[in-house]
């Protein structure tokens, strides 16, 4: 009894991350700041001069998913957003994305058309 107590707590203590596919709008407004927007809210993944939790083949999968000219919107020169699917682990209670294992650049009429998302489309009006 007292073992299995023992290695209830045990495994009780380890976090464990399971990958989640997130979709949405996959944001990119200026440098080194970029956010997904998906039907449970925002995601960070990463914020200039903020703490960058991404690994490098994390970041450069993210920059993929933005990468087709044909379906990314461009809202600040070279920067803007994109529709977009990334495998991930997150972390729930900070909403933000720990590591990136695989990204899609989707077209943007999939996300225009997900009634979940589509008021919140990143385009910034002022």
């Amino acid at each position: 009894m007292r073992l299995l107590a023992v290695s209830l707590a045990l495994c009780c203590s380890f976090t464990v991350s399971a990958q989640e596919i997130r979709c949405g709008w996959l944001e990119n407004p200026s440098p080194a700041n970029l956010w997904l927007i998906d039907r449970e809210g925002s995601w960070e993944i990463s914020i200039q001069g903020g703490p960058n939790y991404l690994d490098d083949k994390s970041l450069d999968l993210v920059f993929e998913a933005i990468s087709h000219p044909s379906d990314f919107v461009r809202t600040n020169n070279s920067y803007g957003f994109s529709c977009a699917c990334l495998t991930v682990d997150t972390d729930p209670q900070t909403r933000q994305i720990k590591a990136v294992y695989q990204a899609k650049q989707l077209g943007l009429k999939q996300c225009l058309e997900d009634i979940s998302i589509t008021q919140h489309i990143p385009l910034r009006f002022k």
